[in-house]
């Protein structure tokens, strides 16, 4: 049988990726494929915007100039929470029951804080200069504080997750620097991510007459930080999760139903704290006008509050694999809505000003994320994301 010179470099083609199928490990599989895939788009895309500048790349104006980019940073911001609360909790406050969770959350952490820096330097109008808040100090300034703080803590998570490289390589020496050295490492991780989370709050206090009413509170630095702490222990859940899940590793069903009970709680904190505020300061008739921006704060509670804490408060629903699920993923959700809500939808533009995103801003977002959970992915894969039994703690 004659084939044509088209059949037979379609068959030689089939058998090169079939070939290369089988020689990939397993886990290299579809989904994974499709991140690396927008990441290498999102490196692309990146590059292009840092040659043309942001007039190009961007549709940000001076009566926008805050975007998806800072949405997202101050989101994955909330999310990375995941290790500074539970190395707190582990390490400061002694909850051993919560250790399995530990590595895959500081694991979430130093990749969120990446991505976030990697967001941060296409966001500057002027990239190269990143590095100038090292040299020149403004010490009035909150961005002055918050860039200092999550360079400190990306450094301490560096060391936190660097025993999950070195006992894979099984150099038990560094390992044990680490461990010797992990209690005051923890809490300066905890006090540093502390004062940067309660500063984003901060950034909002500078625009009174920008931000609307029913966001705008002098708590706004104490509520960021109590979300960032909801999401974190939420984050920590889906990262125990998952990690278990790609490692067949036997999940232990006491961890997710305790921080589930701890999500529960700060989330009580939270939203006594909020409709407080709105009460007290006579903002109660602007929640109930059922406008667009109350609706946009009814949104908001309702799916980072008041569902999640319908589920976590009901042991009954605690305990199951989906109320677990669904509790912590609608906190994330609500704290992406939030987040997005002050930074974007709850702020008064200039007559005339609309923002939509440049395709360049997506590209560039769903890079940075991609690698992110590409890069936890293999993490969870290739690390020693879990201690062994008789691991030195």
């Amino acid at each position: 049988m004659v084939t044509s010179t088209a059949d037979q470099k379609r068959l030689r083609w089939n058998g090169a990726r079939s070939a290369l199928r089988e020689a990939l490990p397993s886990y290299l599989n579809p989904g994974v494929q499709i991140l690396a895939y927008l990441t290498v788009i999102g490196v692309l895309a990146g590059i292009w915007r840092l040659f043309s500048g942001l007039g190009a790349a961007t549709n940000l104006t001076d009566g926008i100039p805050w975007g998806i980019w800072i949405g997202f940073d101050f989101s994955l911001i909330a999310i990375s929470g995941a290790g500074f609360t539970m190395a707190g909790l582990v390490y400061v406050f002694r909850q051993e029951q919560f250790r399995p969770a530990l590595r895959p959350a500081v694991l979430t952490g130093l990749l969120g804080y990446t991505a976030v820096l990697a967001l941060l330097i296409l966001d500057l109008g002027r990239p190269d200069r990143f590095y100038h808040f090292l040299i020149y100090w403004n010490l009035h300034s909150p961005l002055f504080e918050i860039s200092w703080c999550v360079l400190l803590y990306t450094t301490v998570l560096l060391i936190e997750v660097s025993p999950q490289v070195f006992e894979r390589l099984n150099r038990p020496g560094p390992v044990r620097i680490v461990h010797a050295i992990i209690v005051p490492l923890a809490i300066v991780a905890v006090t540093l991510s502390s004062l940067h989370q309660s500063t984003l709050g901060t950034l909002y206090l500078n625009m009174p007459y920008r931000l609307n009413a029913l966001w705008y509170t002098p708590l706004l630095p104490l509520l960021f930080f109590t979300s960032s702490v909801s999401t974190g222990l939420s984050v920590a859940i889906i990262a125990y999760k998952l990690a278990t899940r790609f490692t067949g590793q036997q999940a232990q069903p006491r961890v997710a139903r305790g921080l589930g009970s701890l999500v529960a709680g700060v989330l009580v904190f939270y939203l006594v704290l909020k409709l407080g505020d709105i009460i007290l300061s006579g903002k109660a008739p602007l929640l109930l006008a059922f406008d667009r921006m109350s609706l946009l704060m009814w949104i908001e509670l309702i799916v980072g509050v008041l569902a999640p804490l319908a589920i976590f408060l009901a042991p009954s629903v605690r305990r199951t694999e989906k109320g677990q699920w669904a509790g912590a993923i609608l906190v994330v959700l609500g704290t992406l809505i939030s987040r997005f809500d002050a930074t974007l939808f709850a702020q008064t533009a200039p007559p005339g000003a609309t923002y939509v995103p440049h395709v360049v801003e997506w590209m560039t977002t769903a890079g940075v994320v991609a690698a992110a959970a590409l890069a936890w992915y293999l993490g969870a894969r290739l690390l020693a994301v879990f201690e062994k039994p008789n691991g030195h703690h």
